[in-house]
């Protein structure tokens, strides 16, 4: 029996799930609680193979080793597995240089990815609901995010449903006083310092105060965001090859046939699935594409873009890391995993002692400067700083894309970026 507009609203949505598993994302507050309660209430109803609770202890309040125990015992009250995980969101704050914010959104849905794969469970179920789209909607507009982007959220995937995205904050309220359902409530939601609750209890309230009908003019600009968006990834196609899920890249000649508009776009859609970009990120790309030289630009969470002879490249900064190891004598391989690759050494090569190593500044090769042969082969800088370089007594003796010597072999490894 429907006893709430909430449950009309969501038994329609949670159709979907019939013979799926599901893992609810589950804080304690009242959003997570309401859609746990409903999914399990109506398991049966809605045909759903299973259901587990996944809540993420972040460690940032004092509380919040309570709020983890009213989730275990919420859970238990309903017969419902839980897993709980605690994160250390100041270290990742501290290590990457993003906000607390942030680093919570991307711990927190590793932890709900990694369980999901663990288990091969179907879906993650998440309670964002329309208030939280409309809250998203102003976040963007004021950190100056381009028109086609104004929709939806930061990760979007097929394994991740909001069924709640229909459902205002006061329905979800109607249904916990309905059922007098407890809940935990995160004070850091008063705390206005956080932009999201300075838009929500400042600038949402107030619409809601003048004019509940206003939202709705928000939610269609919204859904025209995403017709816009839509339109663009159609008529605009760069083929993005992932060879690591830390290192991507493209071709540029591709990118630089459309116009600058479009360019924009397709940056953007690139890189929102690696970090959250900003207006300046796109404009500091765009013009190192402009540039006849390669070109790298500094990102967030160490992400580099690289704009190369033939490809553009988006990587982490660790590629860059210098390495040096010595292969000792009658020594066949080396293996260089943090780049993904293997040396094979043969004949006269395997019995010596020699220097494994990447280039370095003024690096020098059978009496030419190792950086001008690279540039005049029109060598990607990426392929160049991570070439191996073999040295015997203080001489470079071979060179990865320049020499070749059957006795010198370089395998990919499983994983590898190179082409």
């Amino acid at each position: 029996m429907m006893n709430t507009l909430y449950e009309k609203i969501l038994f329609k949505e949670c159709n979907a799930y019939k013979n799926k598993k599901l893992i609810v994302a589950f804080s304690g507050g009242k959003d997570s609680l309401s859609i746990l309660h409903f999914l399990v209430k109506n398991k049966d109803l809605l045909s759903i193979s299973d259901i587990i609770a996944c809540h993420i202890n972040h460690q940032i309040r004092p509380d919040s080793d309570d709020d983890e125990k009213f989730a275990k015992e919420f859970c238990d009250k309903l017969n419902v597995k839980i897993y709980t995980y605690k994160i250390d969101v100041f270290d990742y704050v501290k290590k990457y240089k993003v906000s607390i914010e942030e680093a919570a959104r991307i711990l927190r849905y590793k932890k709900l990815y990694d369980l999901l794969n663990d288990i091969k469970y179907d879906f993650i179920v998440t309670a964002h609901h329309k208030d939280d789209l409309i809250e998203n909607f102003f976040i963007r507009v004021f950190r100056g995010t381009p028109i086609y982007n104004l929709s939806g959220f930061n990760i979007n995937d097929d394994v991740i449903k909001r069924p709640l995205l229909n459902i205002n904050r006061e329905c979800i309220e109607e249904y916990i006083d309905y059922y007098q359902l407890p809940f935990v409530v995160d004070k850091s939601n008063f705390d206005e310092k956080y932009l999201r609750n300075w838009v929500r209890n400042k600038i949402v309230k107030e619409i809601k105060s003048y004019n509940k009908g206003f939202l709705n003019n928000i939610i269609r600009l919204i859904d025209e965001s995403k017709e816009l968006s839509d339109y663009l990834k159609r008529k605009c196609f760069v083929e993005v090859n992932e060879l690591k899920e830390d290192f991507i890249y493209f071709s540029k000649d591709r990118l630089l046939k459309y116009d600058e508009y479009e360019r924009k776009f397709i940056l953007n859609d690139i890189l929102r699935c690696y970090f959250k970009v900003e207006k300046k990120h796109i404009s500091s790309i765009l013009q190192s594409l402009y540039k006849n030289h390669s070109k790298r630009v500094i990102l967030p969470e160490n992400y580099i873009f690289e704009k190369s002879y033939t490809n553009c490249y988006l990587y982490k900064k660790h590629y860059l890391k210098d390495f040096e190891i010595i292969k000792k004598e009658e020594e066949k391989e080396i293996i260089l995993p943090f780049i993904n690759k293997k040396i094979v050494f043969s004949g006269i090569y395997k019995d010596m002692q020699l220097i494994v190593r990447n280039r370095r500044n003024g690096d020098r090769f059978k009496g030419k400067k190792l950086k001008d042969i690279f540039i005049d082969k029109k060598i990607d800088l990426i392929i160049r700083d991570t070439s191996v370089i073999i040295e015997n007594n203080g001489e470079i003796i071979w060179v990865e894309n320049i020499s070749e010597n059957e006795d010198i072999k370089i395998e990919k490894i499983e994983g590898g970026y190179y082409e």
